[in-house]
């Protein structure tokens, strides 16, 4: 039934493509090339990360799945057909609260054919929600933080007591909405068509063009918008991945939400059933059904503490540690082929990323938040090292904040100046 579905969808979404290119050839040619489309950035920096070197491919020429497995790196692209490429633009995903979308073009636009002629709706933030939700940026747009796994944590109750409805495959918490969300701006009031075409890329400065020299002085004119005027950025840390060809789901009761759909309805089903169900999970690319279930689960969550790097853009912004595995691996057999692997040659199979958090507010954090975070001017001593918080060797797109940097951040000129404010 499975397969049949997929199929289906792939013979509307290829109809429907054809019906949109007929008037939008150059959009639908552009944006073959964006990575919304190709994916190729989520996808090289998992391989690079996992083992595999010079990596360089995409949605669309993704390797099949390796069927020995040795290391992490014979498994990754396992990894991301099954758990991760769900929300690419020709994925079908699964009928859940928050998921639901069309396909290709529909992934995004709805349907608004009438009589041969296109009438233009704008994409609302709910619409884009259904990919960009969890630790992703756009869930921090409208406030949410998701919450860790364990039923312990599904708090607080409704009138009725029972839990709140889940969306996107997990729990909330509500924190701080970015200024422009509560302003009444949708994603693609900045976000417009030719960013998400592939065509250019939005910039703060394009809408907030006259900033007074008083409160962005010449020194910081390096840093991103988002490092200073972001009110709380989402982290998470150590992501341990396992996947168990075997049918053993009672370990699991109290975690049946992984921020995984699919497999929340599964093993709700499975730990119900009286028969031994057979450990299924869909590759998302091909359609197929295939032996195995992929489990997974944070070490932990934070939205207060934050680090900076140089990112490549010539700017510095916040870093976050997006990609932190631990990874498993258990045959039919039951013989654990890899028990939680988490360094390749002796380096952490972890990759940091600059990004810009969706959570602004017009007044700018402290000045402390930079100049005396812990975590950046010293972080050997912070108390924080069995956390991992410290910062990595390796930052894609970008590098670590020098020596020289961080001695410029407590230096006497910046003390002189924070003195100042306080003392007029």
């Amino acid at each position: 039934m499975f397969k049949i579905v997929i199929y289906l969808v792939l013979i509307s979404t290829l109809l429907f493509s054809q019906n949109c290119i007929k008037c939008h050839k150059k959009v639908v040619e552009n944006y073959k090339h964006n990575i919304h489309y190709t994916l190729s950035k989520a996808i090289n920096i998992t391989r690079k990360t996992w083992g595999i070197k010079d990596s360089n491919v995409t949605y669309q020429t993704l390797p099949q799945a390796k069927k020995i497995i040795k290391k992490p790196s014979d498994l990754v692209d396992d990894f991301l057909r099954r758990k991760c490429l769900k929300c690419h633009i020709d994925s079908k995903v699964n009928d859940y609260p928050g998921i639901r979308r069309g396909t290709n073009c529909l992934a995004c636009h709805s349907k608004h054919q009438t009589k041969g002629k296109c009438q233009k709706n704008k994409i609302s933030t709910n619409k884009c929600l259904s990919c960009h939700n969890k630790n992703y940026v756009g869930g921090d747009y409208t406030g949410l933080f998701p919450k860790d796994e364990d039923h312990s944590y599904r708090a607080p109750l409704t009138k009725n007591g029972f839990f709140p409805p889940v969306k996107y495959g997990i729990d909330y918490h509500h924190l701080k909405e970015d200024i422009h969300y509560q302003k009444g701006m949708t994603c693609v009031d900045c976000h417009n068509a030719a960013d998400m075409h592939g065509t250019r890329k939005v910039r703060c400065i394009d809408c907030h063009k006259n900033l007074s020299k008083k409160n962005h002085p010449s020194y910081h004119k390096k840093i991103s918008c988002s490092a200073c005027h972001s009110s709380w950025n989402n982290n998470s840390y150590e992501l341990s991945v396992f996947r168990d060809d075997t049918p053993s789901y009672k370990k699991w009761k109290n975690l049946t939400l992984q921020e995984d759909e699919y497999l929340t309805i599964f093993l709700n089903k499975a730990l119900k059933s009286k028969k031994k169900i057979k450990p299924l999970m869909p590759d998302w690319v091909s359609g197929e059904l295939k032996q195995g279930i992929w489990y997974s689960g944070w070490r932990y969550k934070r939205w207060e503490f934050f680090n900076l790097a140089n990112s490549d853009d010539g700017t510095i912004k916040i870093v976050r540690p997006m990609y932190q595995y631990r990874v498993s691996y258990r045959n039919s057999n039951g013989t654990m082929i890899l028990d939680d692997v988490h360094k390749i040659n002796g380096k952490n199979m972890d990759t940091w990323i600059p990004y810009s958090p969706h959570t602004i507010s017009k007044n700018a954090k402290s000045c402390e938040s930079c100049h005396a975070n812990p975590l950046i001017i010293n972080p050997k001593k912070t108390g924080y090292k069995i956390l991992d918080l410290k910062l990595p060797d390796y930052i894609t797109n970008g590098t670590k904040l020098t020596k020289e940097q961080i001695k410029k951040m407590t230096s006497r000129k910046y003390k002189k100046i924070r003195a100042k404010m306080f003392f007029k």
